[in-house]
């Protein structure tokens, strides 16, 4: 509510009958209708008008609402300045008439500035003063409104807060004036104009208005010889710096006071002199010059000068113009140290006198020295002396008291010696050793790699300085760099600078590898990424054949020789599919891990497969343990027996898994569950593996749970990570996974959020770049759109639905009700500890989007219908009679059983799996026959992933979910290899509403994933209070009315 609005219950006739006196009320009813109010201004709390009544000129009234809630009104009627009457028949008016104006719509100025109208008085109110200098004091007039001059003596009510303290010093009147005006002195005059120079208006009789100066006067004391005599003219005058305008003493009228004025009667110009009392003004204006001898006394100059630092008075150095004044004959500098570490020692030689120029100015020019048994006194020259101070302070040198120098360090030093030496000045005596060599090129590095025994590389690095390499070690050129040098001292002495754009990169690439003071370090095979980066920096390097062929097959710069596959393998792979197994062998040989990150529907257990019975081929008979989702367990059984027959299968699974106890060292592969692995890790982790190989990895995406704890302990050669998702919300997601390949790769979490996962969520695209090279080898990822081109098309489609009016209405009610909760749980505990009131709230929001019902509310006959489950019904009918088979995903039980009730009604046949199905692998044959039915409705989290139903063609996201990766593996039960049908992907979702919200997030979600994995896309933030401000806002668009 505005303030305008909150005055408006006070102005009908009931309350302004209560708050003025009868007679009052009726004088200003008949006002108000006589239409006596004109000019209503509306300014912050104030209702201001003019109103008139018998007297010619109109009523200032003034109504102002109080804190309380209250109202008080000013005016300068008689009958309320008067004291007669509170709230008078003027006020009555105006507040009848704003309230009349509003209603009927009529505008209303509201000035844009309170304040402004707090501080200036208006209409009828306003004041303006004329002044006049006669017999020592100053005559006031002060004039009101239109011009009438006030003569009365009378308080004056209605004025500005401005005009009320000058009335009083107004009043304090040192003399009658028989015209009705004032006669005050200087020290009233001076509180007058201090208060009078905003919002008021003062003359000087005769001349005009008052100008007052922005800026403030200072006296000043100049000295200037006068020719042709041995005397000096200490001028003093009044200056304005920044025009650089010099006014004469004696020219104007100094106004004494709190502050003190200087006024110019012929321009009516008044400045400010806030330093210099006035009697000492009043001294300079009766002589401004004073004529000295030239040749007197230092002594009698210091008087002299200190008399006129007790005044307040500014002055140059007057001591250069005394008799025992010396000039400076010589400035001495003694420059020691090296290119790391300069010294200058500075001094001013006075004759036979040799003094030492410290950092800052002494505090008094005076000089006393024993000369034998003669003492010497004399004068300085501070200003010769401040000069040479500066000339080595601008050459960044500074100050160094425990050195009695001025030093310079690091770059610092060696600019100065390079370049600052030959800039001082040539007058100067400089005592300078022999300076050193400059290189006239950048130090270059050069790398050598070689492979060692195992997984280990060796690295040489030297440092190339105009083809010599033994004047600086590439860790201490690192250091430098590091340090953000741009200079460094070399073993011999000399100097070279730094080239930053060669440099910087290799020294970006290089932190992370530990060189020794040779330049030699040992990396493992893991540190490929890293390798890349810096051959990929450094301008020349030497690499061994067998090296340079990994890093190549590793990192893509070219397709891995795909090894020759296994007899056993019953499988025909893809061209991708090889270069997939081809890159898995590669991993194998050089003891190295990774993740195969394919899209979902790529056949990464196939390639896995052929990996394993490869493995076997070449090793052969040891165990490997498959850990997976229960929901997938089936799958590998089958891929198992179809691909890889040869391959002794068993399953660590289910309450009788112990009689298997057996087969866990006899079986080739033991499939088991995560639940499992959690429950039987003290089993599990007493053999040593082939492979622990985690599929859907992004399981152990929350690396404190016990599921990936236990996956960490288990005992194996090797390890490898299958996910479609390795990046499902954020970049720890991936540290996780790669904390189970290899513990430290990416270093502690604490260090991958400080170093990796802080910066791209800022948008630092060095860093992201500098996390791609680094796993770049280690993770295989290839898109659907990117090699599968025998994949039909997938087409997606987000159908907005709109609410009808009374599912609106409930829908505001329950997001005015989760505002208000969560803003009270943010105030109280902040953004991080209220993240289940966020998400209980959004949930119920998201309930009311699907159907009323799943509220749970007690009356569930009286909640409006569901304009989405309308939606769905169409859009199975259309589908359905089209003759496409469907998968139908939703995350809610009780909606899934809404679903299959709409269904029911349709009579359309279909299948349901949720978290509490048995017979699954029995449910997907069904509807993977051509005969059955034709809607397949599936819990998202029980069924998202690990199903292949390629007999659909059409998929409906009934309600989105906050990762779209999840959604996309749903989706990819229908749309993967083996699927010879196009696919549509529906996404029903209420329009402005948090599922909308939902939907623009996860688009961010989907970056964080791609932009680490190596697509050109910014990586996404973190939910931030913004974001939760855009999920609760209120729908924008018209409802439609329900039918």
């Amino acid at each position: 509510m505005s303030t305008l609005e909150a005055f408006l219950p006070l102005f009908e006739p009931e309350s302004l009958a209560k708050i003025a006196s009868k007679k009052a009320y009726a004088a200003g009813v008949e006002l108000f209708e006589a239409k006596a109010v004109s000019d209503i201004v509306f300014a912050g709390n104030c209702l201001k008008g003019k109103v008139k009544g018998s007297h010619p000129q109109p009523h200032a009234t003034t109504i102002k609402l109080l804190e309380s809630g209250a109202v008080e009104a000013m005016c300068d009627c008689p009958t309320f300045t008067d004291g007669w009457e509170k709230f008078c028949h003027h006020a009555v008016a105006l507040a009848l008439a704003l309230r009349k104006q509003y209603q009927a719509g009529g505008e209303i100025t509201m000035t844009q500035n309170p304040w402004t109208a707090e501080v200036t008085g208006t209409g009828a109110n306003a004041q303006r003063y004329t002044i006049e200098a006669r017999r020592g004091n100053w005559h006031v007039m002060v004039f009101r409104g239109g011009g009438t001059p006030v003569v009365s003596r009378r308080r004056y009510e209605g004025m500005s807060p401005a005009d009320r303290v000058i009335h009083h010093y107004l009043s304090q009147e040192v003399d009658d004036a028989d015209d009705g005006g004032h006669v005050i002195d200087d020290m009233a005059l001076s509180g007058l104009l201090y208060f009078a120079r905003v919002g008021s208006t003062v003359s000087l009789k005769g001349v005009g208005k008052l100008q007052f100066a922005g800026e403030p006067l200072t006296l000043r004391v100049r000295a200037e010889p006068r020719p042709g005599d041995n005397s000096v003219v200490l001028h003093a005058f009044l200056e304005q710096r920044s025009t650089g305008r010099d006014l004469e003493v004696p020219a104007g009228r100094i106004i004494g006071g709190a502050p003190t004025w200087f006024l110019l009667p012929e321009t009516a110009e008044v400045f400010l002199v806030p330093d210099t009392p006035p009697w000492v003004l009043e001294a300079v204006a009766k002589q401004p010059r004073i004529v000295m001898d030239a040749r007197v006394s230092a002594q009698a100059m210091d008087a002299l000068s200190e008399s006129l630092k007790t005044v307040g008075v500014p002055h140059q150095d007057l001591f250069a113009l005394a008799s025992d004044s010396r000039k400076i004959d010589a400035i001495i500098a003694t420059v020691e140290g090296d290119a790391s570490q300069i010294k200058v020692a500075l001094a001013a030689r006075y004759g036979n006198v040799t003094i030492g120029i410290t950092g800052s100015e002494p505090e008094s020019a005076r000089y006393t020295i024993n000369l034998g048994d003669q003492p010497l006194s004399f004068y300085r020259d501070l200003e010769g002396e401040a000069v040479a101070r500066k000339a080595l302070t601008d050459l960044n040198l500074k100050y160094n008291p425990d050195a009695d120098g001025f030093v310079a360090t690091g770059d610092a030093a060696v600019e100065f010696t390079i370049v600052g030496i030959p800039l001082l000045p040539e007058t100067w005596e400089k005592r300078v050793p022999q300076l050193p060599r400059v290189r006239s090129k950048s130090p270059t590095p050069r790398l050598s790699v070689r492979s060692k025994e195992g997984s280990v590389l060796d690295l040489d690095a030297i440092v190339d300085v105009e083809g010599e390499e033994d004047l600086i070690s590439f860790r201490d050129l690192l250091r430098w760099l590091h340090e953000g040098r741009r200079w460094i001292t070399l073993a011999d002495g000399s100097v070279a600078k730094l080239d930053p754009q060669i440099l910087q990169p290799v020294a970006e690439a290089a932190g992370a590898i530990e060189f020794d003071k040779k330049g030699h370090a040992e990396i493992s095979t893991l540190e490929l990424g890293t390798l890349t980066r810096l051959l990929g920096a450094v301008p020349s390097a030497d690499v061994a054949k067998e090296v340079k062929r990994l890093m190549e097959n590793m990192t893509g710069e070219r397709s891995a020789k795909a090894p020759k596959r296994a007899k056993t393998l019953n499988a025909k792979l893809r061209e991708y599919q090889r270069s997939g197994f081809a890159w898995l062998w590669q991993l194998h040989e050089n003891q190295m891990t990774g993740i195969l990150a394919d899209d979902m529907g790529l056949g990464k257990t196939v390639q896995a497969l052929a990996l394993l019975t490869k493995a076997k081929e070449e090793e052969g008979d040891q165990p490997t343990l498959i850990v997976c989702p229960t929901s997938v367990l089936s799958v590998w059984k089958q891929e198992v027996k179809k691909w890889a027959p040869s391959l002794v299968l068993t399953t660590w699974h289910g309450a009788d898994r112990a009689e298997n106890r057996r087969m866990l060292k006899k079986a080739d592969v033991v499939v088991t569950t995560y639940a499992i692995l959690r429950r039987d890790i003290d089993e599990l982790s007493k053999i040593r593996w082939r492979y622990a190989l985690l599929d859907e990895a992004q399981y152990i995406k929350n690396w404190a749970t016990t599921t990936a704890k236990s996956a960490k302990q288990l005992t194996a050669d090797h390890r490898l990570a299958l996910t479609g998702t390795p990046v499902e919300n954020h970049l720890a997601d991936l540290w996780a996974i790669f904390d189970f390949l290899a513990p430290n790769f990416l270093g502690k979490l604490s260090d991958f959020q400080k170093n990796y996962v802080r910066p791209i969520e800022d948008g630092d695209t060095k860093t992201l770049e500098a996390l791609r090279a680094r796993i770049r080898p280690f993770v295989m990822r290839r898109k659907k759109e990117d090699v599968a081109q025998e994949l039909p098309p997938k087409t997606e489609q987000t159908l907005f639905v709109q609410f009808g009016r009374s599912q609106l209405g409930l829908y505001n009610r329950i997001l005015k009700t989760a505002k208000d909760e969560i803003k009270g749980r943010i105030e109280e505990v902040g953004l991080e500890k209220s993240q289940m009131t966020i998400l209980a709230a959004l949930t119920r929001l998201r309930q009311v989007c699907c159907d009323p019902r799943l509220l749970g509310l007690p009356d569930a006959s009286t909640l409006p219908p569901s304009a989405k489950l309308e939606a769905f019904k169409e859009l199975m009918a259309d589908c359905v009679g089209s003759g496409r088979k469907v998968l139908v995903f939703s995350q809610f039980v009780e909606m899934q059983k809404l679903l299959g009730d709409a269904l029911t009604e349709l009579k359309i046949p279909y299948l349901w799996l949720h978290g509490g199905t048995k017979n699954r692998e029995e449910l997907v044959q069904q509807f993977q026959s051509k005969a059955g039915p034709p809607v397949f409705l599936i819990s998202l989290k029980a069924g998202g992933s690990g199903l292949t139903l390629t007999e659909a063609d059409t998929v409906v996201h009934f309600d989105p979910w906050w990762n779209p990766a999840v959604e996309d593996q749903a989706t990819d039960r229908a749309h993967r290899i083996g699927q010879d049908k196009p696919v549509m992907v529906y996404r029903l979702v209420c329009e402005d509403t948090v599922e909308q919200k939902m939907v623009e997030l996860g688009a961010r979600k989907r970056e964080v994933a791609e932009s680490a994995l190596g697509r050109d896309v910014s990586a996404g933030k973190k939910l931030t209070m913004e974001d939760v401000e855009a999920l609760l806002e209120s729908p924008s668009a018209a409802a439609t009315w329900d039918q």
